[in-house]
């Protein structure tokens, strides 16, 4: 069984369709990434996994629970999947620390001493157990990226969505946030990944979807669907993302 499958899933925001009848699944352990145009629907499809966007017509199963059956019980059901955001979220007012015990004791109601000490192991997971003290805005944007890679893996959940992780981030500091990614797809962790970034996609996906125009165009290995894509819209959006020197013909 699969840990994620998603049944001809359909999002519409006013008259913009963004979602067109989805197919899709994540496997236990997978790393899944998937990229696409800007618009093409692939930020909506991981918010609906959630259910922080609720789909017209389709349905999310999560370890073979609808989630999308409204007399699921979504707050347990959201507490196996852990989000990471294009921004940090996180609470500016806390430390590092805080920001990773605060939903483990509201939410898991897990005591202080148990909820600290599985955020200083996620904060030292993540290369930060010196800045468990800083507040955010002592942070870089990649350290606080990191804090909140640490505070969703708290929550222990079976599946992690990244939401473009890396967008909001510097170029000199994607690489800090990349790495810890690396280590969770090593340890095993399910993950779906919408990203920008192909070396990466390259190189840890079990397997690539390219989405466009809210429907999943192609998908498969990393080195089909980057190094030979089947379709002409794959191969003309990688090649501008991988020369942006290039010009289409017209």
């Amino acid at each position: 069984m699969a840990l994620v499958e998603i049944k001809n899933l359909h999002k519409s925001f006013g008259s913009n369709h963004v979602l067109r009848g989805i197919d899709f699944s994540v496997e236990q352990g997978e790393v899944v990434c998937v990229i696409g145009p800007s618009g093409s629907g692939k930020s909506t499809l991981l918010r609906c996994v959630n259910l922080l966007e609720k789909p017209q017509q389709g349905q999310v199963f999560v370890r073979g629970e609808d989630i999308t059956d409204p007399d699921c019980h979504l707050d347990a059901a959201r507490q196996q999947i852990g989000m990471v955001f294009q921004q940090f979220n996180l609470f500016p007012h806390l430390s590092a620390l805080a920001n990773c015990t605060i939903a483990q004791r509201t939410v898991l109601k897990r005591s202080p001493a148990e909820a600290d000490r599985v955020a200083r192991a996620n904060l030292e997971r993540v290369g930060l157990s010196d800045k468990i003290d800083a507040f955010p805005a002592q942070l870089s944007g990649g350290q606080q990226q990191r804090v909140a890679i640490a505070r969703a893996l708290s929550m222990d959940p079976a599946l992690m969505l990244f939401d473009e992780p890396t967008s909001a981030l510097d170029p000199e500091l994607v690489g800090d946030v990349l790495t810890v990614m690396r280590k969770l797809a090593l340890e095993g962790m399910t993950m779906l990944v919408v990203t920008h970034e192909m070396a990466f996609a390259r190189e840890v996906a079990d397997r690539v979807a390219f989405m466009d125009g809210g429907v999943i165009v192609e998908q498969g290995p990393p080195a089909d669907v980057i190094g030979d894509p089947r379709e002409e819209r794959t191969r003309t959006f990688l090649r501008r993302v991988l020369d942006p020197t290039h010009v289409e013909p017209t």
